[in-house]
């Protein structure tokens, strides 16, 4: 009886080792499939140079500006919850990459007077190369609000 008793322990710890094994394999297939799925995201980036968020901003409202200017459509740029523009940084936050910054902003294209219907299109040609992702296309009223996420360090 005691020796069934201490084979009986013998094979509980055993199942336990085996369960705690397991759930570490799991855990460990989930991180590496996240580390791949965060590497995939970044695969379209990795031909260029790193660029601080703060010049990128600078340099998609520029571009932006310029664009609109070409199109004659009235734009404004901003960034989300911004009140004034004296420090942009505090808007900036950690994303979900590792050591690289995002911030998001709102494009408000005024489109009521705009008869030129390619001028999205030409935007979106300008814009897909960045290392930004669009997040949202609203249509309001004769007013386009296109909100993007910029990614820099």
């Amino acid at each position: 009886m005691i020796l069934l008793f201490a084979l009986l322990v013998l094979l509980w710890n055993l199942a336990s080792d085996i369960n705690t094994l397991n759930s570490g394999i799991k855990n460990s297939v989930s991180k590496i499939s996240q580390i791949k799925k965060e590497q995939a995201g970044l695969a379209k980036y990795k031909s260029e140079k790193p660029v601080s968020l703060e010049k990128f901003y600078l340099e998609v409202f520029n571009d932006i500006k310029e664009f609109s200017f070409y199109y004659r459509a009235p734009v404004e740029v901003k960034i989300i919850g911004a009140k004034d523009l004296v420090s942009i940084r505090n808007f900036f936050r950690e994303s979900q990459y590792k050591g690289i910054k995002q911030v998001d902003i709102v494009c408000s294209f005024d489109l009521r007077k705009q008869r030129n219907t390619y001028l999205l299109d030409a935007l979106y040609k300008l814009l897909k190369s960045r290392s930004l992702n669009v997040l949202d296309v609203n249509l309001e009223k004769g007013f386009v609000n296109i909100t993007m996420r910029l990614y820099g360090i």
